[in-house]
């Protein structure tokens, strides 16, 4: 049988358009034998074109001198990942570094837009990332100022980072929490978002930190401070304590800990609030057992004063404490907020499962009016229609990959350029037969024109020699 292989020189006269594209070979010999990859595995024709959109892409964000259009060919990246799924695994080795590069020579201003992309590559690969992360952990290592959006930012690839890695950063785990723990100590803003920020992270990073409870819980509870912290922030570090003490064993702070909230139930604005503090007492209760009877009296005597006298969960905390029947809970997992994020992007944009996905439709008359040519035109106008043509082919192609390109592809020639040969060949296979004649018989026309520039010309007869099988 034919093979692709790699092509010889062409001996004869160059390929007649008209001859390579009426062959009356079944259509899914056109497009040529399946592409082999570097490890064996066999591609299907959409993993061909998923190969071609990356590795056109990866010759984008390699160039410094493309760097003002870097930040869109990520975007087509993250574009094409989200349907790819697991199939992005052998590319995951080549993206990573090259947009952590791209991160480097970008403005400060688009710092957060790569973070965040990278930490969406996270989410749709998982584990697969793994060996291709540590770059990433530089990250948390410079001491340069960085903006409130960045920090928020990274907050937010630390959360899916422990998320991919299974609960397990290893050595980097010091690295990532001296950050976090640096945000909270510079954060002076009035708000503290950023403070919020993080403390949504260190939520996520609760069941590894039993080793550094003398680093992150005396600045949590020096949080628990009404006067100098806003009451959302208070109520995000209630939270934080609770995910903690449900994670691991704090029982060599229960004293500071129970003493800091009473002082802050004393003081507390609302009964949101209040119930917000007696909920982290429960989960005390639950984790301290009977050692927990020691603060109880003085609990009690707060609650009283503050008119409490009935508080269902904490009453019935004490009951079954009391009986030997109080068994801590579970605890609560937290999503990271990029995760939820993707989801919810992914779901508005239809960037599910390429398996779950159907298979877009082919706009044959849109694809007609870009080949259409007009009687007489200028090399730029030639030029035009070339790009033009490519970009409603990269629009309309059924792969995913390619689709995800076609932002980019309208606005950057040397990108068509790249994608024109696949984007025809995955349009061409889903054309009906009358429009397959009538593209062929307008690309002859073209071929024929005196007047045609060279470039076009040889894109057309490159297109010949691309859908020819050599034998």
């Amino acid at each position: 049988g034919a093979k692709r292989g790699k092509r010889g020189r062409h001996t004869g006269p160059p390929p007649n358009v008209m001859t390579v594209f009426s062959s009356e070979e079944p259509r899914e010999t056109l497009v040529g034998d399946i592409v082999i990859d570097a490890y064996g595995k066999q591609f299907s024709d959409d993993m061909y074109y998923i190969r071609v959109s990356i590795e056109a892409l990866l010759q984008i964000l390699n160039d410094p001198t493309e760097a003002p259009i870097h930040q869109q060919a990520v975007q087509a990246l993250n574009a094409m990942f989200g349907p790819l799924q697991n199939n992005c695994a052998p590319y995951l080795g080549r993206i990573v570094p090259a947009v952590l590069r791209a991160m480097g020579v970008a403005p400060p201003s688009q710092a957060s837009f790569y973070v965040e992309s990278l930490g969406r590559l996270v989410c749709i690969s998982q584990q697969l990332i793994r060996p291709f992360a540590e770059k990433m952990f530089d990250l948390y290592d410079s001491d340069a100022h960085a903006s409130d959006s960045l920090l928020c930012t990274l907050a937010g690839l630390v959360e899916v980072l422990f998320e991919a890695f299974s609960g397990d950063l290893g050595s980097h785990l010091p690295t990532v929490l001296s950050f976090l723990l640096s945000v909270i100590d510079r954060d002076t803003s009035e708000m503290r978002q950023v403070t919020d920020r993080t403390l949504h992270a260190l939520r996520i990073l609760s069941p590894s930190l039993e080793g550094y409870l003398f680093l992150v819980m005396p600045r949590l509870l020096s949080l628990l401070d009404l006067a100098t912290t806003p009451i959302n922030v208070t109520e995000s570090t209630l939270a934080c304590i609770s995910s903690i003490v449900s994670a691991v064993n704090c029982n060599s702070f229960a004293s500071r800990m129970v003493l800091k909230l009473v002082e802050l139930l004393q003081c507390s604005p609302t009964p949101q609030f209040q119930t917000a503090v007696v909920d982290v007492f429960c989960t005390l209760m639950e984790q301290l057992q009977d050692e927990f009877t020691l603060f109880m009296p003085m609990i009690s005597l707060t609650m009283k004063s503050r008119g409490i006298f009935n508080h269902e969960k904490y009453d019935g905390c004490t009951r079954l404490l009391f009986s030997g029947r109080l068994i801590p809970k579970d605890t609560l997992r937290v999503l990271p907020l990029l995760s939820g994020d993707a989801i919810r992007a992914n779901t508005r944009l239809g960037l599910t499962s390429s398996e779950s996905r159907p298979k877009p439709n082919v706009d044959a008359t849109a694809i007609r009016r870009a080949w259409t040519v007009s009687q007489s035109m200028s090399k730029g106008e030639w030029a035009g229609w070339l790009n033009g043509l490519t970009s409603e082919l990269v629009r309309q192609s059924p792969s995913a990959a390619l689709r995800a390109c076609s932002g980019l592809a309208s606005k950057h020639p040397k990108l068509c350029k790249e994608l024109f040969n696949a984007a025809f060949v995955s349009c061409w296979t889903e054309l009906p037969g009358q429009y397959q004649q009538e593209i062929v018989s307008s690309l002859q026309e073209v071929a024929s024109k005196p007047d045609v520039p060279p470039d076009v010309l040889q894109t057309i007869l490159g297109l010949a020699g691309y859908m020819e099988r050599d034998e």
